[in-house]
Formats: C-alpha cells, structure tokens, sequence
C-alpha cells in the first residue's frame, strides 16, 4: 500500500516508521526540511500555505493520513480546518481508498466524569473541539472511505507531563480528575492495524476512539507513579465533584487491535525504566 502521510512530528515519525515496517510506501509531506524516516519519500511543502499543492495529484496513494498539530504561530483553525481543505482539494483520487484524519476526544464536551464511547454525540465544550469537528466534517464529502480517528492523552518516553507535575506539589489535582490515554507506540500501531483493515477490504467506521480504555483518576496515576519512584504521592482529593471524562474504545478493541501497552502502569513502568 501506498501511504500519502501529511505530517512527521513526534507521532507522524512513529508512524511512519511502523507503516515501513509493515512494507508499506510512505510520502511524506512536511513543512520543515528536516530529514524524514529512512525509506520514506518526502515533499516538503506547506500544507496551511498552500502554495505548490497541486504536486500532490502526482502521487499515487491508497491511503492519506493528515496527522498534523499546530505549531507556533498557526492557529486550530489554520492546522485542522485550511490544511485538510487544501489537502483534500488536491488529491488524486484514481487509487485512493481512504482518508485517515488524526482527531482528538476533545471533541467530546462532557466534563463530569461522564462515561463515553464511539457512539456517544460529539458535542465539544470549547472552541478547540469545535474547531477539530469541524475538520473532521470536511470528510464527508469524500467518495472514498474516510475514518476521523479521535485520540485519548498522548504520553511516551519524551511526553512526561505527569511526572513533571509529580514534582510540583502546587500541580497536584484538588479534585478527582479523570483522565484517558494511550501510549504514542500504540497509537502508530493502531494506525497501522487500520491500513491492514483496508488493505483487507474490511469495513471502517468514520470516526472511532484510540485510548487504552483504561480510565483512571489523576491522582491514582500520579499516586502509583510516586511509589515506584519511592517519593511523596499527592492526597486523594474528594470523590465529587469530578471532572473530566471516562472512555471506552469499543471498534477499537472489536477491530482485533492487540495494544502493547494495557493501561497506564504498563506504559510508565516501560518509560520508567529508560530514564
């Protein structure tokens, strides 16, 4: 298969590098002239300028992921809505069998510790989600097969948000907080384990979650994390009112998809033992 893939940030590398590892052809296109993953082909352009997009009616995908975030200086709305415009207006459609779009759960408004999966509304709560939903819209108009792909919490190896607050008591939740997340590794192979699916003809929804489905409160994880690097652990704050959400990723375990990482005490306990 023939991957089209906008965007190599830290996750984009990752998956680029999993999807040449499967065997897949990878272009990438890039805004920055740095060196893309060995294997790979790369445009460098600039996909929220526009300018020079109509070389991409040269390639021959099957598939195109847009998996970009906003860097300094663009805006949401320039970064998921314009960018994936100019995108999809200048794709060669003769091979291609679908669009991947890197979406978020923010596009999920509830806030009170509220259970969600794949079907619940996506009815976001602020401008950010409004403005990625949005983007994800910009699919429906496409004849080929489409998938918004709606990402938990992001964490890895150079994603060490919660160990960094561990070291701040003044950071610590004063309320249960509930929090999702996958590992960036299970996120590329989910992307990957998608390809498959199409590669084999199989059918996709336009839009699922990737999360561990492994919801736990802020301070669980924080407290966990304190006694494996042996130092004080936050209080447990009062039960309600919470915030937050709670997610399950049904099509997502449904699918087949094997993560590598479970939940969260899989995953740190990994990172934990690199540092």
């Amino acid at each position: 298969m023939h991957i089209l893939q906008i965007g190599c940030g830290a996750l984009g590398r990752l998956i680029a590098q999993a999807s040449l590892e499967h065997g897949h052809e990878v272009t990438i296109v890039r805004r920055s002239p740095l060196p893309v993953p060995s294997g790979a082909q790369a445009l460098y352009m600039d996909v929220v300028d526009g300018a020079g997009l109509s070389a991409l009616r040269k390639v021959q995908a099957d598939i195109v992921l847009y998996c970009l975030a906003p860097v300094e200086g663009q805006s949401y709305l320039q970064t998921y809505v314009e960018g994936l415009r100019n995108v999809l207006a200048n794709l060669c459609m003769d091979s291609l069998k679908h669009v991947f779009f890197i979406s978020s759960t923010g596009v999920y408004g509830e806030h009170q510790g509220e259970w969600i999966d794949d079907d619940t509304p996506a009815i976001p709560a602020d401008e950010q989600g409004q403005l990625i939903l949005d983007a994800e819209r910009l699919l429906a108009s496409l004849a080929c097969g489409h998938t918004a792909l709606r990402v938990s919490g992001i964490y890895g190896p150079q994603r060490l948000y919660l160990l960094r607050m561990l070291q701040n008591p003044a950071r610590w939740p004063k309320q249960t907080h509930w929090t999702n997340r996958m590992h960036e590794a299970d996120v590329a192979s989910a992307v990957v384990h998608f390809y498959q699916c199409v590669q084999d003809q199989k059918p996709l929804p336009h839009h699922c979650i990737l999360s561990d489905g492994a919801s736990a409160p802020q301070h669980t994880v924080l407290q966990w994390l304190a006694a494996q690097q042996q130092v004080a652990a936050p209080e447990s704050p009062p039960l309600l009112p919470a915030s937050g959400k709670r997610i399950r990723a049904h099509f997502l375990q449904l699918s087949g998809f094997q993560p590598q990482f479970s939940d969260y005490r899989a995953g740190y306990a990994a990172i934990l033992s690199s540092l």
